[in-house]
């Protein structure tokens, strides 16, 4: 269910370091003398819940050239017949409701999970160590189940190769130096995939599917001792390997001079440059190492990230855009990306001008007053986390055990991790911080040069203008201190005197416990206490009318304004200082101005609930637009559009716009005229006309914020809001043609692709049956498809089947099939959909597969992860409000939900397709 307003909620989260063992009730870990590692921890987030994972120690790096693509076709080949699982482990799952399994390989691992288990049945559970144990070594790889995956992978591999994994693809090369990494990129190669062997297959399987290269890994609502020792019974009797085949390591070599490389795709909308510095990761020999370096980058990224669009903003600088960071590359190796795009003919310039701010940040911003700014918020989100104790996802101790299997990263407790972490940041200083930035930026090794762009004739600089660039910019020096003005915070915000306002009425929400509180300014706030979220609140204000109530021309300036808030600062901070206040608290701010209604929302911390609520109230009364950033904005964006070239995507755009949408002065492109009547003073008048009417707007405040705070903080900095006492009401516009339509569209796109996009719409009015029914049709096709498309025919790596049944602010359901095919199949697999639905319509289902996708919706809801979070109970309020029951209410699931029988799912299915607007539209090569 969708409410009326964007509700944006913000988790605190950290890196995969910052987490907790308790040795004694809750952990176990182990090795067996066959070599197999475990880890096994009883977590809370999930109750009644649990996940199961199999981490392998090998991926496509340990093939043979013959085997080139063999790893992922294994990974395939699990989900077929087991020793024990004799129709595939899928079918088996699927019979208990469980529909959350899945599976990865990488370079160095492979990885296989199910997940959302009930642990209420110890039978189930132990199943689920049991499928654990035949994907470990009992696989039966039947050859014609492997000539099913081939088709599927070949379809795969069609699927991904997007503009992105070719250029992926061509730059591979010279990131990894034409090492291993390069030529065995997972997928595999084209000719292996058509014509490997059963026996290839199974020759890469006996080699490096053995206990000594795997752990299992189980987290969730279980008791330890009991899936221990079902693990050990399970796996202890398989063999340690003889003799087995060395498990290699291996290196990316280094290059002495850089490497340069002309990445050239007509698909590529714009020229960049993009420059890559390969190093090695430093080695972690302890707990303090692992969280050293993690900080280190994280503070890096965040410094180059806010310093640069700084520049971007305020600055006459030749980059259109750019940015500097350090991301992990593969195991083992870790990179400096420096990105920048520019004006035709003006790269050497950007690039010697960002090359200089990356300098000034190195020696000037990096600072022992910048460290102690950030290592002070640092710690106090820090200690936020904490709260968050019980609530860490199943996935953060995934990685902390999996890094230590894979990497011989610690594992560490909580309170441990958090006195390093603090004794790291207080010890932290600017020349520790230049001493980490030599290690990898003053040499010249492993530079990458890659020029981007969509025409080989493009004059690019040349390799020795950048290598003269990059040579210099190492002999630069900056005083330090110079181009940095002294930042005037002090931690308060609102240095005014805010003018009274008072809560006027109370009114209790009792079958939510929540309250409503009308203001002395109109406004309506509802406030409901949780702790689910420990610590943490959040603020969402929104109004219906939204961009309907704009005329035609101001909506690109509307636009402008979304894009621009809290760009210039706020108030009289500008935009360091206002940085600089929101590290020192925790706050996330974010503003959305949609088709029917605008919102601005805020989460924070319990303890820095004041500075939030002020911020919030300056927000509203006081914004920042500087005409300066505003300009700039507009003429960045009319030059990048200028120099763009129009993309195999954007003539598609182009075509489904033309065939979907009406014609309207509304329905904006993104063109120059676009960028031309974008302008300063309306921009500023839609903002004070959208948000500066209190009495219009409701306040959400929900989490752990307590009673008298949040009444304290809403007469203070709430009801003391601007109010003009005017009501209003969305304008309802059509933008959609209302007719069926079915249509190919041809265009030049490689590897013979055909993606079919294919939407049924209709506006019924519905009852609570009949959305279950909905979701039902969802499931049964889903299935359906997976079958006949994927399984029998190999015409689809996957079928994406996506359903919605909506009643506010009107009616309306969709039924969407996407999936892509080979222009070979595509056509059948196309007419398959429509078969399939018209059988559907002719006969209908069984009340037993009725009665089996009711329970995988039950188990499915009493697993979802946010009943009673924050995100729920604002959505909660919103649809208390407009219709007087609880989302959780029995007349919404449970009273209704057991009554659906087969013949109803056929009845509403019939109902919704008789006189549904059919979009069919497919995309294929020319």
């Amino acid at each position: 269910m969708r409410s009326l307003l964007l509700l944006f909620f913000v988790f605190l989260s950290f890196g995969q370091s910052i987490l907790a063992r308790e040795e004694s009730v809750n952990f176990r870990q182990g090795r067996l003398e066959n070599g197999l590692t475990y880890y096994i921890r009883r977590t809370t987030s999930s109750p009644g819940r649990a996940d199961f994972y199999l981490v392998q120690n090998v991926g496509a790096l340990m093939e043979e050239e013959q085997q080139n693509g063999l790893a992922h076709v294994l990974e395939h080949m699990a989900f077929h017949a087991t020793d024990n699982f004799p129709d595939g482990v899928p079918a088996f799952l699927k019979r208990h409701k469980i529909s959350n399994f899945n599976a990865y390989t990488g370079h160095d691992e492979t990885v296989y999970n199910v997940n959302n288990v009930p642990t209420a049945s110890k039978l189930l559970v132990d199943s689920c160590v049991l499928v654990l144990r035949d994907w470990s070594g009992f696989l039966k790889l039947y050859p014609e189940e492997m000539e099913i995956e081939r088709q599927v992978i070949q379809e795969e591999r069609r699927a991904g190769m997007d503009l992105s994994a070719r250029l992926q693809k061509q730059a591979n090369f010279f990131i990894y130096n034409g090492s291993k990494y390069a030529t065995h990129d997972v997928i595999g190669s084209v000719e292996v995939l058509q014509s490997f062997t059963a026996e290839q297959v199974r020759d890469y399987y006996k080699d490096f599917y053995r206990p000594d290269q795997q752990a299992v890994i189980i987290l969730g609502d279980i008791d330890v001792d009991v899936v221990e020792a079902e693990v050990k019974r399970l796996f202890a009797p398989i063999p340690r390997r003889e003799n087995p085949k060395p498990r290699l390591v291996y290196d990316i070599p280094d290059s002495p001079q850089p490497q340069y490389y002309k990445l050239i795709d007509k698909d590529v909308p714009t020229n960049g440059m993009v420059l890559m510095k390969r190093f090695r990761k430093n080695p972690v020999r302890s707990l303090r190492d692992m969280l050293r370096e993690d900080l280190m980058r994280e503070f890096y990224n965040k410094m180059m990230r806010d310093h640069l669009a700084e520049c971007m903003e305020n600055s006459d600088v030749a980059f259109l855009n750019a940015s500097i960071g350090i991301f992990d590359i593969v195991r083992g190796y870790e990179g400096l990306n420096v990105v920048v795009s520019s004006l035709p003919g003006q790269e050497i310039e950007a690039l010697e001008q960002l090359m200089e701010q990356m300098v000034r940040v190195h020696q000037t911003v990096i600072t022992d007053e910048k460290l102690h700014g950030m290592a002070s918020g640092y710690l106090k989100r820090l200690e936020q986390f904490k709260l968050q104790k019980e609530r860490f996802p199943n996935s953060m101790y995934l990685q902390m055990y999996q890094n230590n299997f894979l990497l011989g990263y610690p594992i560490s407790e909580f309170e441990q991790n958090i006195d390093t972490t603090a004794a790291i940041l207080n010890g932290l200083t600017a020349e520790d911080f230049r001493k980490w930035i030599a290690r990898w930026f003053d040499d010249d090794r492993n530079w990458i040069y890659i020029m981007q762009g969509n025409s080989a004739d493009y004059p690019f600089p040349a390799e020795e203008q950048i290598s003269t660039v990059m040579q210099e910019a190492c002999e630069w020096t900056f005083e330090a201190g110079e181009g940095q003005e002294k930042l005037a915070v002090n931690g308060v915000l609102v240095d005014f005197e805010i003018p009274a306002g008072k809560i006027v009425k109370e009114k209790a929400l009792k079958p939510i416990e929540a309250e409503e509180w009308t203001l002395s300014n109109g406004a309506k706030v509802y406030y409901k206490y949780t702790d689910y979220n420990k610590g943490m609140f959040n603020v969402l204000i929104g109004s219906r009318g939204g961009r309907s109530l704009l005329p035609a021309e101001d909506l690109p300036s509307a636009d402008a304004m979304v894009a621009l808030f809290l760009k210039s600062g706020l108030y009289k901070y500008g935009t360091r200082e206002l940085n600089a206040l929101v590290q020192e608290h925790s706050i996330n701010m974010d503003i959305s101005l949609e088709e029917n209604s605008e919102s601005i929302n805020c989460t924070s911390t319990t303890r820095d609930a004041d500075f939030a609520f002020q911020f919030l109230h300056l927000v509203v009364e006081k914004p920042r637009f500087d005409r300066a950033a505003f300009d700039k904005y507009v003429h960045v964006n009319k030059l990048t559009l200028a120099h763009s070239r129009k993309t195999t995507d954007d003539t598609i755009n182009d075509v489904l716009r033309e065939l979907r949408m009406v014609k309207s002065p509304r329905l904006w492109v993104r063109d120059a005229r676009y960028y031309e009547a974008m302008d300063y003073e309306k921009m500023v008048r839609i903002f004070k006309e959208r948000y500066r009417n209190a009495s219009d707007f409701s306040f959400y405040i929900v989490g752990d914020l307590e009673r008298e705070v949040a009444r304290e903080l809403v007469s203070r900095y709430i009801a003391s809001l601007s109010s003009t006492y005017r009501k209003e009401k969305p304008v309802k516009y059509e933008y959609y043609k209302k007719e069926s339509m079915a249509k190919d569209i041809a265009v030049d796109i490689p590897e013979q692709k055909y993606m079919v996009d294919m939407a049924f719409t209709n506006t019924l009015k519905t009852k609570p049956t009949d959305k279950f029914c909905m979701m039902i049709l969802q499931k049964h096709f889903e299935y359906l498809f997976q079958q006949r498309i994927r399984e029998a025919e190999g015409g689809s790596y996957g079928v994406h089947v996506r359903t919605d049944v909506t009643d506010y602010p009107e009616s309306s359901q969709l039924f969407n099939v996407q999936f892509e095919s080979s222009l070979e199949k595509g056509p059948r697999m196309r007419a398959i959909v429509h078969e399939q639905i018209e059988q559907f319509l002719k006969e209908g289902m069984s009340d037993e597969d009725v009665e089996d996708f009711i329970l995988l919706l039950k188990k499915e809801r009493d697993a979802a992860p946010d009943f009673g979070s924050i995100p729920f109970w604002t959505e909660n309020i919103q649809f208390y409000q407009r219709t007087g029951k609880s989302l959780d209410a029995p007349e919404f699931f449970e009273k209704v939900i057991d009554k659906i029988k087969a013949k109803d799912v056929l009845a509403f299915a019939r109902k919704f397709f008789a006189d549904a607007q059919c979009v069919d539209i497919v995309v294929k090569s020319r």
